[in-house]
């Protein structure tokens, strides 16, 4: 098509007003258009064929011939006909000569509206264009009909300048219309002027003669003068020089088309050719946009077998052939719009851009040095783009061609961007690969900076996101310092490395300087996808960081990112997708897949997938990086869910999946860390994991610490927060850590208590942990080193602490012999000074000084001394003092007269009235006494009788108004004491006259109607070891109990049995013994540790048969073995006792090879793994 139009004169016009018209220059605005009759003429059709729509020659014989006057003036002669016949009768005239109801739309008609015409406006009375317009839906034109249409039709619009048959009251013709036309017509001359200053205007379907175009042209002339732009006419013109000389006179350029239809001699049919040519031209010329840019296809169709073997086999041929697409690739990388982040499309098409051949080694080995070198470039540009990863070929290649010293045919910055690229994969290479890398890209890198200014930023930038994934945050501060804020670019960046060391208000003040410096490139340059991709994420990044400002002076405007593949939403919604896709598949390999067949399935488990989709690790990583966005601002997540939902996929590095958890994580109770670093998963990280976390997030600690007693800091949420989160996950690490190391992080856990600007309670949840949870990694053994330690811990009452949760109180329970040291001395006095009569702030002193108590760690004085607090220095014993803790812990507290004390303590542990006992804090007093170490207070036989009573009458109530189900959870929590204080207390107590058939169904009823009372199930034991008459029933339901699918139950139930033996060893409880013992086998994995502990008390009572210690003694190394922490889900009931059952293997094993002397190899390999067991409940199971 343009070849046809390039031989034209005026080809140069034609592109000009293409050009104009789909507005590829800013200069335009674009350009309008008015029809003339011509158009109507030619391009509408009729059910007769041999009519046509009148032309002003037409309308100037009719008038002629009407009039009789030898005139050939159309507009003359219709002022002589409106004067003789009148207005209505030249109406008419025009109505009757044009009908236009007859007529209908062409397809011209269609291909004009479709064109993006900033305006139309005709000189025609018919309707066409209107009517074609209501069938066009882009774009869409509003109608104009009358000047007063102006003000509420939106552009573009259709209008009607000298009005439409059967529509308006005038119909312009007549030589008083056109004078009168400015005055009359005022709005449509001002609206024109606007038209015609603003954009190019094309004449379609006017000669050079037409009346239309003469008064409208010199209208133009005289009034606009050089204000206008260019008008354009068109058309099969035949125009002589003269006349073309005279259009041009008139800021007329003429697009005469005669010649592309020269061989026409149906004029009507000239002209309709030429103007589908015309408008078939403009559509031809419509631009490819900018953003619709993809990448050539390498791939070509069409090989034969034979050619397709030689690719693969011929590394020469596949060379040349590669060779010869490098023109191509160049082209697609200059052309390449500038997106800040690639589309996830054009990513994949980019991606997998070279398919036949797909470059290897050999190949490269068969091309020129300079071809070489550009290949591997452009491969290198793509990588770039598509933040995939190059195998390790490809490194060792790409690492040849970016020494600056060895001219290669790249210039020294397509180099530098090579050995950028390489340096920026490292962080995906594991250490021994990536180290020599490292050193030599950053060598080459530093000698280039004077050839490309902004690698000193990107230098910085690198290691900063390398010290942040390593939580490095001073080398963070360091590199931040180097980065310059040239361009907006790099201050978003820079802003981004700020917020993850919670200087926002630094970031903030970058991203808005960014923000308005693109904002005046985008004004300037509206077409620039580089500059628009940029902006779109900045204004996202403004959005969010301005979300809980008070500042009125940002304002969004309004820019359409989503046709030019802009919009930051559709790439974090890719990802999300990815992110979703893989932890489908990563759940659905644990899974299996039943058959519809019975007794088939499908194992997935080993299943393995193929695909060349990029993870979805990169992509995050790869636009968090290029376009600067944080995982969070302050309280703001821009990739918080994306990046806590990535951490979650299985990956070979797990350095990253920690940096995402704990960079997402808000808090300590984050999801973020409690999935990541489930106690199961720290049990299966290497051991190279382990030492990178607590080496790294101690380090975090001691640098937020600092930041935290600074000045602007203290208090400061945002410190807080990443204290609180990166304790939380070294205090979980910490179960790993070796007794010396965590003896190390108790000292740095204790530290902390003492720093007063940490005493926040968002702190003291983490806090404790980091003290429990590295305790738990030091042996009994050992505690009394850091028994001093401990005990200077701060009290509650010796800091000042708002908010509502407790202050941390470290406990120290095997605090070992008492040796002097006046350092302890004093401490323990400072403890027991803390103690106020009848205060319930005792309580922490007296919980800290308990275990030194009971281990009888504490001097007679010290004793006396903490009695007196306590009781007061002449106490009657007539009433319990409040001390914060549960009274049967006077038990245990020293007194001056311990019968008098432990009398009243008795006194209202078991006379209690009605309400009294059934509040669960006197139920938890009534338990805890009877089982507490070393107390074993149990209630008379009359006082057990009355609360056996009482306590079996109990009915939970029914809550009408309880939609939280607080209410219940309450009664719940009551019916589950009931049945402890029943089992160890009361019944145990009963008198055997009231072991009666009675009380047993009574007992029966009780459990039967509250599912929560499982420990009725221990104090039944009582009844049968007392009456043989309840023996079958108790079996009968202990073997039904000890299949329940409730695991509270079947723990309970082997507990009871083994009560039941204490006190009766009878032929049921062994057949029973018999069935618990072969309950005792891996696939029971959930209650599995409840049963090792009874079956471990069994066999140290020596009530196991000999057969029964044999299965055990074969079944315990399979249970072991099995009990692995790699192979179980992490989500699993399993998960939550796997190490329990470990441990209590272990306990089993050491008192079996113990007692019987046994030299059983399968026993001490148990014993032995155990020593070396990630998990300390494991590690110390044989020596605590």
């Amino acid at each position: 098509m343009n070849t046809k139009f390039s031989s034209l004169p005026d080809y140069p016009a034609l592109k000009k007003l293409a050009s104009a018209l789909w507005q590829q220059d800013n200069a335009y605005h674009g350009a309008a258009i008015i029809v003339g009759a011509g158009f109507s003429r030619s391009c509408a059709s009729t059910g007769d064929n041999s009519r046509k729509l009148p032309l002003w020659n037409d309308f100037a014989k009719i008038l002629s011939k009407e009039l009789a006057s030898g005139s050939n003036d159309p507009l003359r002669l219709a002022e002589e006909y409106n004067a003789y016949f009148g207005k209505r009768a030249l109406h008419d005239l025009i109505k009757k000569e044009v009908n236009d109801s007859a007529w209908t739309p062409g397809e011209l008609h269609y291909s004009l509206m479709e064109l993006p015409w900033s305006e139309i406006l005709t000189t025609n009375w018919d309707s066409l264009l209107e009517r074609t317009s209501a069938e066009v839906h882009s774009p869409v034109y509003s109608i104009v009909s009358k000047p007063e249409d102006l003000s509420n039709a939106k552009t573009p619009r259709i209008v009607k300048l000298h009005g439409t048959i059967d529509i308006t009251k005038e119909l312009i013709f007549t030589q008083e219309d056109y004078r009168k036309y400015p005055q009359s017509y005022a709005a449509y001359v001002n609206f024109a002027r606007q038209v015609f200053i603003e954009n190019e205007l094309c004449l379609l379907g006017f000669s050079g003669d037409d009346p239309n175009f003469l008064q409208w042209a010199g209208w133009v002339r005289d009034n606009l003068a050089t204000h206008s732009r260019r008008i354009y006419l068109v058309g099969a013109l035949k125009l002589n020089a003269a006349k073309r000389k005279y259009l041009e006179s008139i800021n007329v350029a003429p697009i005469d088309l005669d010649d592309l239809v020269a061989d026409y001699d149906d004029i009507d049919l000239k002209h309709k050719q030429a103007t589908r040519l015309f408008l078939e031209f403009l559509h031809d010329m419509k631009p490819n946009q900018v953003w619709e840019w993809e990448p050539s296809r390498s791939q070509r169709v069409g090989f034969n077998e034979d050619e397709r073997n030689k690719i693969y086999n011929d590394s020469s041929y596949a060379a040349k052939l590669l060779e010869g697409q490098l023109p191509v690739l160049r082209n697609d990388r200059d052309s390449y719009p500038g997106w800040l982040i690639c589309p996830d499309s054009i990513r994949w098409e980019l991606q997998n851009q070279f398919n036949i051949p797909s470059p290897k080694k050999e190949h490269l080995q068969h091309m020129t040095a300079e071809s070489r070198a550009c290949l591997l470039y452009e491969i290198s540009w793509r990588y770039e783009k598509t933040y995939d990863l190059p195998p390790s070929w490809l490194i060792h290649e790409l690492l040849t061609v970016c020494d600056l010293n060895t001219p290669c045919g790249l210039s020294k910055k397509q180099q530098l961007e090579i050995a950028l690229l390489l340096l920026k994969n490292t962080r995906w290479l594991n250490p021994t690969d990536s180290k020599p890398i490292i050193e030599e890209t950053t060598k080459i890198l530093e000698k280039g900076i004077k050839y490309w200014p902004e690698l000193a930023n990107e230098l910085a930038y690198h290691q900063a996101i390398v010290s942040r994934d390593n939580f490095d945050f001073h080398i963070i501060e360091e590199n931040i310092k180097k980065i310059t804020e040239c361009n907006p670019d790099w201050k978003i960046k820079k802003a981004s490395l700020l917020a993850e060391l919670g200087e926002f208000e630094g970031g903030e003040r970058l991203i808005t300087e960014a923000y308005k410096e693109l904002l005046i490139q985008y004004r300037n340059d509206r077409n620039s996808i580089y500059i628009l991709s940029r902006l779109a994420w900045v204004q996202w990044l403004m959005e969010g960081v301005k979300y809980w400002s008070s500042e009125k002076e940002f304002k969004i405007i309004s820019i359409n990112t989503q046709i030019q593949k802009c919009n930051p939403w559709d790439h974090l919604e890719y990802i999300r997708k990815r992110i979703t896709d893989e932890l489908t598949t990563q759940q659905n390999k644990m899974a299996i897949k039943p058959s519809f067949e019975p007794g088939y399935y499908k194992d997935n488990s080993n299943t393995i997938t193929f695909g060349n989709i990029l993870h979805p690790l990169f992509i995050l990583e790869g636009i968090s990086r290029d376009a600067g966005i944080p995982v969070c601002w302050d309280f703001r997540g821009f990739l918080v869910q994306h990046a806590a939902m990535l951490s979650e996929i299985e990956t070979d590095n797990n350095i990253h999946r920690f940096s995402l958890a704990i960079r997402s994580a808000n808090s300590d109770t984050s999801d973020s860390l409690i999935n990541n670093f489930s106690r199961i998963k720290i049990a299966c990280l290497p051991q190279s994991d382990v030492e990178h976390l607590l080496n790294q997030c101690s380090q975090a600690v001691e640098y937020w610490i600092e930041k935290c007693k600074t000045g602007k800091n203290k208090g400061n949420h945002h410190v807080i927060t990443k204290l609180r989160v990166f304790i939380e996950v070294l205090a979980r690490v910490s179960v790993r850590a070796t007794p010396e190391q965590a003896k190390k992080i108790f000292r740095l856990a204790l530290s902390l208590g003492r720093v007063n600007e940490l005493h926040h309670f968002w702190l003291f949840d983490a806090l404790k942990h980091l003290i429990e949870f590295s305790l738990e990694s030091i042996p009994k053994s050992e505690h009394s080193e850091i028994l001093l330690e401990a005990l200077m811990f701060p009290l509650a009452s010796e800091i000042e602490t708002v908010g509502p949760k407790e202050w941390i109180n470290p406990i120290i329970e095997n605090p070992g012999n008492r040796e002097q040291n006046s350092a302890i001395d004093r401490r323990i006095d400072e403890i027991i000074d803390r103690i106020s009569p009848c205060s319930s702030q005792s309580a922490p002193s007296l919980l800290r000084l308990l275990p030194l108590i009971e281990n009888n760690f504490l001097t007679e004085s010290e004793k006396n001394k903490i009695a007196d607090h306590i009781w007061g220095a002449n106490p009657d014993y007539q009433k319990l003092p409040n001390t914060g803790l549960y009274f049967y812990s006077l038990l245990k507290i020293p007194s001056r007269d311990v019968l008098s004390s432990n009398n009243l303590v008795r006194e209202t542990l078991f006379n209690a009235n009605d309400k009294q006992l059934l509040e669960q804090s006197h139920l938890a007093n009534i338990i805890n006494a009877a089982r507490a170490k070393n107390i074993n207070e149990l209630p008379s036989p009359e006082q057990a009788i009355r609360y056996f009573n009482i306590l079996i009458s109990w009915e939970a109530k029914k809550h009408d108004n309880d939609m939280l189900g607080l209410k219940e959870n309450e009664e719940l929590r009551r019916i589950e004491l009931i049945g402890h204080a029943l089992a160890y207390s009361v019944i145990p107590s009963l008198p055997l006259s009231e072991l009666t058939e009675d009380n047993f169904k009574r007992l029966i009823s009780f459990y039967n109607d509250n599912g929560n009372a499982t420990e009725v199930l221990v104090a039944l034991a009582y009844f049968s070891a007392a009456n043989d008459a309840f023996t079958e029933r108790l079996e009968n339901l202990y073997k039904k109990t000890l299949q329940s699918k409730d695991i509270d139950k079947v723990v309970c139930t082997s507990y009871a049995i083994y009560t039941w033996m204490k006190l009766n060893k009878s032929s049921a409880v062994e057949r029973l013994t018999v069935r618990l013992i072969y309950l005792i086998e891996p696939n029971r994995m959930a209650y599995l540790h409840g049963l090792l502990w009874t079956v471990n008390e069994m066999y140290c009572s020596e009530y196991l048969s000999n057969r029964d210690i044999e299965f055990l003694v074969d079944i315990l190394p399979v249970i072991f073995d099995s009990a692995t922490y790699t192979d179980i889900n992490p989500a699993s009931k399993e998960s939550v006792s796997i190490s329990l059952v470990r441990a209590a293997c272990v306990r089993l094993a050491k008192d079996i090879l113990t007692i019987s002397h046994s030299e059983n190899k399968e026993l001490y390999r148990i014993i032995n793994e155990a020593k070396l067991d990630p998990l300390p409940e494991v590690r110390f199971a044989n020596i605590d």
